[in-house]
């Protein structure tokens, strides 16, 4: 019965000790491909990524407006887009790098994010300095950057107008 409750307890502190012993990977995940050509080629899809959804804004655009004459235009030109942007993804698929076109859309959107952010970062800025001119009394200087202000503004109208063509939807949102 000693023998048999000794060897349970051994089982046991060896079933314990095997748990946490760290096995090291057989295979190591893939390096994505960074030479100064698959970047370069990269920088090409995100701006056939971005030409293409503006196209295609445009032709929605056209359409609500009842231009059929540019809409065709533009579905044509987002056609030719759309092919470049198969080209691109097959080289890049044969460089190595998995998932271009998904790629190339998130680095599209996180650029498009960024330009908002700093545009939010300046309209705040904008504010504080006005406040400050106000409060020291300096009104050329406050009207100077109520200027500022209204151009930051305008910016940020027109990068959000951009990142919705490009598929972020809760821009404002990710921002604060």
């Amino acid at each position: 019965m000693r023998n048999l409750s000794l060897i349970i307890v051994i089982i046991l502190f060896a079933a314990a000790g095997h748990a946490q012993t760290t096995t090291t990977p057989t295979t190591t995940p893939p390096a994505i491909n960074t030479t100064p050509v698959v970047k370069s080629q990269m920088k090409d899809l995100r701006q056939d990524v971005r030409a293409y959804d503006n196209k295609k804004a445009d032709a929605k655009q056209a359409i609500n407006k009842g231009n059929l004459a540019a809409a065709k235009t533009d579905l044509a030109a987002a056609k030719a887009d759309k092919q470049d942007i198969k080209a691109d993804a097959k080289v890049l698929k044969s460089e190595g790098v998995a998932h271009p076109v998904k790629l190339a859309d998130k680095e599209v959107k996180k650029i498009d994010e960024k330009d908002i952010k700093a545009d939010v970062k300046d309209i705040k800025t904008d504010k504080t300095a006005e406040q400050k001119a106000v409060k020291s009394g300096d009104l050329a200087a406050a009207q100077a950057d109520q200027k500022d202000l209204k151009a930051d503004k305008k910016d940020l109208k027109k990068d959000i107008r951009e990142a919705r063509r490009d598929g972020v939807k809760h821009h404002v949102a990710h921002i604060k």
